[in-house]
Order: C-alpha cells, then structure tokens, then sequence
C-alpha cells in the first residue's frame, strides 16, 4: 500500500482498534483519536501499523477457512492457498473458484433446507429468472445448475424473509453483500474461462481481482462459526454424529451435539443417509441438495453437492472427485423432497 494513496476515512476498522488499545490524545481540554494523530503527523508509521494489521486478519481468515468451514469449502480454499498447485497462479485461480462456488452451493442447500423444515410459503416471493424480474418461483429454477440463478433464488428467500418478519436464520445472516460479491466472482470466472489458452500474467491480474473479492466472502460467512455440517451415525446415549469440517477430510465423529427431544425421530429417520445442518438450536435436513461419498478406503469422507437434475436423477459432485455421480436408490427419497419444496414455492 502506497503512502500517497492513503484514505483516513477507508481504513475505519483498524482506526477503531488502534482507537481502542491506546489513549485518547488530551491538549488543552480538546480530545483526539489517536488513530488521526498518527495518521496526520507519522503517515509512514500509520502504514506500516495498517498493512500489520491487514496481514493478520488476512491470516486469521484463512486459519477460520482452513478449520471451521464445510470441507467442501475448506478443502479448496486450502488447496488454493497451501496445495501442491498453489504457486501457479492458474492452478490456484481454479482451486480458489471451486471454494466460492461451494460456497454457493453449501448457502443453496441451507437456504432450502431451513424453508423445508419450517414449512416457509413462498409462493408470492419474487424472484429474477429468465432476464425478468418479479416472477415466482418454480420447479425448474429451484433445481437450476446454473450457479447465478442460485444465487438469484438465495437473495429472493432472504429479501422475502426479511421483508416479512419470517426470522429465518439464513434472512438474518446471509448479507446481500455477501451474495453481491459472489455474484461479482462468478462474472470474473466467467471472463477466465473464456479465455482459451490463459497465461500465467492473465492468471495473476485475475487473481488480484478475485482475492479481496473472496476475502470479503470469508468475513461474511462467519456465521460458519455457529454451523455444523453434519450426517448421524448412531444413539445410544448420546448421539453419534460425523462432522464435515476443515481441510483434511479424514473422518470425524462429533459426540457432543445436543439435539432437542422433539428432534429425534427426525434426526433417526433413515439413520447414515441424511446430511443435516445444526445451526445453533435448529437442526434440519439439506437433502435433496447435499449428500456424501466415502472414499474407497473408509478414512475419509466427502460432502456432495447438487450439481443438477439430468435424465430424471439427481447428480452430485464430491469433494475431491471431480466426476459427477447420482445414488440411485435415494432417487426416490430426493424426489420426494423436491415435491415438498415444489409446494411451497409454485403458485
């Protein structure tokens, strides 16, 4: 960060935390913010504090990618900042688009998921679809693959939520900007892959673009933090719960989740098969749009996503399996779930 370039006013969250660990500047009765003494009368020191501080939010922010985030999500991340491939810019503009587009997947299924499992009428929301505004929803959109109509779809629920007092979880904590700034990374995905041969300098200007863009994603979804990913396993007297989250995907039994009494016939229906967000108390069902794979060796795990419905399946995309598969004999639990969405949403 250039010294001539510096804005005191486009740096107010370390403003306020060099604000709060040093005491107010007193002459002569008059009180000053100590971070606008440093800034008029030491810019360099100013800088030097400024670019401190923005290294270690950036580096909290990936330990909070790398250990609290669905696999699905961390993985990538993680591939893009510290795999084998994360000093060829190209290698990692790839791995970092697969971490936001999970990202927008893993908000799709919870969005649809706490609708289904609160019952959430939205058969007078608007929604953006087919290069129109304000049309409703139907079938054919909620399945789309096409990941800016998800997101259209996420931003219509959250603005009818909010717009209506239905205090959904997902109204409250997914931001527009947050959707915004994704929405601004798919459009930079899709200038790169239409280039056809890129070239490590295109790679890297792309990079600075898509960088912050994803830092702000990572501050938006903090609310991760309060949100577990997870598939039941067994009771008995406690529940046994495996946990997709962090980087390693090495499979992880969580046995400490406390689930409501009333929750528990739910939480046991087709006990293995379901994955299940438990998002501070509420806890409920992300089928038909997340599943999992094991791998063949019974270690490791993988979250699934919903890439699309084709000849009359639903298609999943793993972590770390780049092909799509379906599992066929849940076809018709998938299906099922997708009707009991259906009428909530078509008019």
């Amino acid at each position: 960060m250039e010294i001539e370039e510096l804005r005191y006013e486009d740096h107010e969250d370390f403003n306020l935390d060099l604000d709060e660990s040093e005491n107010p500047v007193e002459i002569l009765g008059a009180t000053f913010r100590p971070s606008e003494v440093l800034f008029n009368m030491q810019r360099e020191t100013y800088r030097i504090a400024l670019t401190d501080f923005y290294d270690r939010q950036i580096e909290e922010l990936k330990q909070f990618a790398f250990k609290e985030l669905p696999d699905s999500i961390a993985y990538n991340y993680w591939l893009s900042e510290r795999g084998p491939g994360s000093g060829n810019p190209i290698s990692k503009f790839l791995h970092l688009k697969d971490s936001w587009e999970a990202v927008i997947f893993v908000l799709n299924a919870l969005v649809w998921g706490e609708v289904r499992a609160k019952s959430v009428d939205l058969k007078t929301a608007d929604v953006y679809h087919s290069g129109q505004p304000n049309l409703k929803f139907n079938s054919r959109i909620l399945l789309t693959d096409e990941l800016k109509q998800i997101l259209e779809n996420i931003k219509a629920v959250v603005n009818y939520s909010n717009a209506n007092g239905l205090n959904l979880k997902c109204g409250y904590f997914i931001k527009i900007e947050l959707i915004e700034s994704l929405y601004d990374l798919q459009n930079n995905r899709n200038h790169f892959s239409h280039t056809s041969t890129p070239t490590r300098e295109q790679a890297e200007a792309e990079l600075n673009i898509v960088i912050p863009l994803f830092r702000k994603v990572l501050k938006n979804i903090r609310f991760f933090e309060n949100v577990s990913i997870l598939r039941f396993e067994s009771f008995d007297s406690r529940y046994h719960f495996q946990i997709f989250k962090a980087y390693s995907l090495q499979r992880e039994s969580n046995h400490n989740v406390s689930v409501q009494p009333e929750r528990l016939t739910y939480v046991m229906t087709n006990p293995g098969e379901v994955i299940f967000a438990k998002w501070d108390e509420d806890l409920f069902s992300l089928s038909p749009f997340m599943h999992y794979q094991h791998d063949d060796t019974g270690h490791e795990t993988y979250l699934s996503v919903y890439k699309g419905k084709r000849d009359s399946k639903f298609w999943y995309e793993p972590v770390k399996v780049r092909n799509n598969v379906c599992y066929d004999s849940l076809q018709s639990r998938f299906d099922a779930e997708k009707v009991e969405l259906q009428n909530l949403i078509v008019p």
